[in-house]
């Protein structure tokens, strides 16, 4: 695609990267929206678009974070803003020294950014794809500035580390680029005010803190409960706690996190749990998900993996009971299936010859029920 024909950015609206987001990520609409109003903050370049990602594990944090970078490369138009890079947060911190070190992160962009401009980079070619980065922080509920109680001065050195780089810094940086067709040592002054942050972190004892807080009879707040239908067709009542519907950001300070460092995000965007619904379609339609891995497996061999709807249902259910692993847990109550089957599926009952030549193997409810009650696939 030629420059000529390339959109500007500014038409490249939310609901649209929202759209372009969602091919990748499911269940998160509501945490999707916010982002994608991020990323149109970040390309068009007026303001700032960080966000804090708090979400249990398996609930599409890294998800979200590697279907931004998919879609700078799948968009033309965002090739200048390619340079994106994901770095755990406790990597940032000279722990011996406490210290914060922002030449790790610029490192970090330096090697997506000589990626995209070429072998020969010139100095200004390099700082300018630099300062379009997207920094992705993962695991920064670790660094929270009050760990068992105590004073985490590490926690403090990375918050007020990343607070000084969100605000807008001018941070020296010495690499090498080329000039007068050489290679030379050069020093890079990268102005990060037109970066972009996107935090996450799964805030686990967050969960307790306000749990704790909501059931305390002074508190004047309650649970909900809500009806929830079985795979089977029964239906139960369920009380649950969701984290969205009492989070205040005083619980945030009150986990450890600077009032300061947070008044730096644009939103907080909270990740919601996954329920049945969304674990089943992510099983069936997810790039990433072990049914959709094993059906690219056996198809090796000429046959097509098939699932039942009750089945599938099943699987997702039992996955759900495992709040705190999400998607993961999906990996774990499917592997109890198909282990076995794709050690030697040939000699199953459930395989069978399709009329157009090669075989059709079937997951049923009952080779699911058997497996998630412990007697095997």
């Amino acid at each position: 695609m030629s420059a000529d024909t390339l959109r500007v950015l500014q038409s490249i609206t939310p609901p649209q990267i929202f759209a372009e987001l969602q091919k990748g990520v499911l269940g998160q609409n509501t945490a999707l929206r916010f982002v994608a109003v991020a990323v149109y903050k970040h390309t068009t370049g007026k303001v700032p678009g960080n966000i804090l990602l708090i979400g249990n594990s398996g609930t599409g944090k890294t998800t979200i974070m590697n279907n931004i970078q998919r879609m700078y490369h799948d968009v033309p138009e965002y090739r200048p803003f390619r340079a994106m890079t994901i770095i755990n947060a406790n990597l940032l911190v000279d722990a011996e020294r406490l210290e914060f070190q922002p030449e790790r992160l610029l490192a970090a962009v330096e090697q997506r950014a000589r990626a995209m401009v070429g072998e020969k980079p010139s100095p200004a070619a390099l700082r300018e794809t630099m300062e379009r980065a997207t920094i992705c922080i993962d695991e920064i509920d670790k660094m929270s500035s009050i760990v068992a109680g105590k004073p985490n001065p590490i926690g403090v050195v990375l918050q007020q580390g990343l607070l000084t780089l969100m605000e807008g810094e001018v941070v020296t940086y010495k690499t090498y680029a080329w000039e007068d067709g050489a290679e030379k040592a050069v020093t890079l002054n990268i102005d990060t005010r037109h970066m972009m942050f996107i935090c996450g972190g799964a805030f686990e004892g967050l969960y307790d803190q306000v749990y704790l807080r909501v059931i305390n009879p002074a508190s004047g707040e309650k649970l909900k409960s809500q009806a929830v239908q079985m795979a089977d067709g029964q239906v139960r009542i369920e009380t649950r706690f969701a984290l969205a519907d009492f989070l205040k950001p005083e619980d945030l300070f009150t986990y450890g996190m600077v009032p300061q460092f947070m008044a730096r995000f644009d939103n907080v965007v909270l990740l919601r749990d996954l329920d049945v619904a969304v674990l089943k379609e992510i099983l069936l339609r997810s790039l990433d998900s072990p049914f959709v891995r094993s059906r690219n497996y056996f198809a090796v061999m000429d046959i097509e993996l098939e699932i039942e709807d009750v089945a599938a249902s099943m699987i997702a259910e039992a996955a759900e009971h495992n709040i705190r692993t999400g998607a993961r847990a999906l990996r774990t109550v499917f592997s109890k299936i198909i282990n076995r089957l794709e050690f030697d599926p040939w000699q199953h009952d459930e395989l069978a010859a399709r009329p157009g030549g090669g075989h059709r193997l079937t997951i049923t409810r009952e080779m699911a029920r058997r497996a998630i009650a412990g007697n095997g696939g």
